[in-house]
């Protein structure tokens, strides 16, 4: 069987078993998020052998002409070296300007780059992998709108063993020096023509860092359609940004709002007790299946199940745009 090697230990590949794969296999702490070669967070550098055409499919042509591959599409017929991307590689050296809490397990993360210029061009709701100073890489959306706020927002939740969501709650503060990569995923605002189109956005957890992003992108750009965004938790002390998002609702005629918990809530009219898969059903409009569009993001099960359930109550699979996160298991 062919082998990959990396820093000059050789791991033998199983029958058509991708790179990422076999080193995530032999718990080496290689990055990853999607596994459909979409987030780009397994990047890494052919030392020999030349990567197919499908680990290269999506880079862009300098990270092709420089040898790179994604480790998870990326299947070799005979052996093959690789090497990880130091954190500085095709990556824009970015500084901590803020940090804060929104819940007990989540951080607002507010980063600007260092050098005048030089953020590469993303939009709300697209993410980035960012790169701590030990190497340590992960995927998070993007909240808000760069090239309008001169600066990027990521909301990151605590992770049990997250070897960078540790290193953020208990090391990072204000100034600290980071990088990062991007941008990657296709669940963000596009107009067309006729701006009316209804758009019903879902998440749970910090899956609503994207679907705040793109709903502020499509307010601003003078969305005229009906727009719903729901949002769901376990419990109210683990929502956030309700009263960004009532405010939201306050201010716009065609925008609303909906917390939901498993439990009971209280006495806050924004959030009640409900089943966040049935709302969104329950609040697609049948006379209009043709025209939603439908955002989904958060915990990867609930939106694998609702993303199928969507299509099947009749919305267009063109017209549901998820998150591509995976769960993780943390290696050391």
């Amino acid at each position: 069987m062919p082998e990959v090697t990396l820093d000059n230990v050789h791991y033998a590949l199983e029958a058509n078993e991708s790179v990422l794969d076999c080193l995530l296999r032999n718990e080496q702490p290689i990055a990853y998020a999607c596994k459909s070669g979409v987030c780009q967070s397994c990047l890494v550098k052919a030392v020999k052998g030349s990567p197919s055409a499908q680990a290269t499919a999506g880079l862009k042509a300098t990270l092709q002409a420089g040898g790179y591959a994604l480790a998870c599409q990326w299947v070799p017929e005979g052996d093959v070296e690789v090497k990880l991307p130091g954190a500085a590689e095709n990556a824009v050296e970015v500084k901590i300007e803020h940090m804060d809490l929104l819940n007990a397990d989540v951080i607002r993360l507010i980063i600007k780059p260092t050098g005048t210029g030089s953020m590469f061009a993303s939009r709300p709701g697209q993410y980035l992998s960012l790169i701590n100073p030990a190497g340590v890489s992960r995927s998070y959306s993007i909240a808000n709108d760069y090239a309008k706020d001169g600066h990027l927002e990521l909301h990151i939740a605590r992770t049990p063993q997250g070897l960078l969501t540790g290193w953020l709650f208990n090391e990072a503060r204000p100034g600290d020096l980071l990088h990062v990569r991007g941008p990657a995923g296709d669940c963000f605002y596009v107009a067309d023509d006729a701006l009316d189109f209804p758009m019903l956005l879902a998440g749970t957890g910090t899956g609503l860092a994207p679907l705040y992003g793109i709903a502020n992108a499509a307010l601003a750009q003078a969305h005229k359609g009906p727009m719903t965004l729901l949002q769901g938790g376990t419990l109210p002390e683990r929502l956030y940004y309700v009263n960004e998002l009532a405010a939201l609702q306050t201010q716009h005629a065609n925008f609303g709002y909906q917390a939901l918990v498993l439990t009971d809530n209280g006495a806050d009219p924004r959030i009640r007790q409900g089943d966040l898969a049935e709302q969104v059903l329950a609040s697609i409009d049948p006379a209009r299946l043709k025209e939603t569009r439908v955002y989904l993001c958060g915990a990867p099960d609930f939106v694998q199940s609702l993303r199928k359930r969507v299509f099947l109550k009749g919305v267009s699979s063109s017209h549901i745009f998820c998150d591509a996160f995976v769960t993780r298991t943390v290696t050391a």
